[in-house]
């Protein structure tokens, strides 16, 4: 607003009825705030509005750090079952290994026993 008026005096602009027109409406409509009572006015309802968006900011952080605790629980969780998927692996693993290795023996000694055994020389 400043700008088009600055204008309009320097001969940049001219000078329009409408847009004029406007700024009054916008200056007649602004309420006088030299009375006590609408300046009390103003600052309950502000900070009533205040009031709102600080419990709003207070409910949306706790519901926040709800959220955090949940996801560490379960991200603890995950990692104590993926360990001990791990662990079950690995055992199976040795379990399969030493059933390979007592199964070689076992066939080793089986062939052991039907051939005589040379002496080295």
């Amino acid at each position: 607003m400043r700008l088009y008026l600055q204008n309009v005096l320097s001969g940049k602009f001219r000078y329009n009825h409408a847009i004029i027109h406007n700024f009054q409406d916008i200056f007649n409509l602004l309420p006088n705030l030299k009375v006590d009572s609408v300046v009390k006015n103003f600052s309950v309802k502000t900070n009533d509005y205040m009031h709102v968006v600080y419990v709003s900011t207070l409910i949306r952080s706790v519901i926040s750090l709800h959220n955090l605790i949940n996801n560490k629980i379960a991200t603890k969780e995950i990692e104590v079952e993926n360990s001990k998927k791990e662990e079950e692996f690995r055992k199976k693993k040795e379990e399969e290994s030493r059933k390979k290795v007592e199964d070689a023996l076992k066939k080793a000694e089986a062939e052991d026993d039907g051939k005589p055994k040379e002496l080295p020389q």
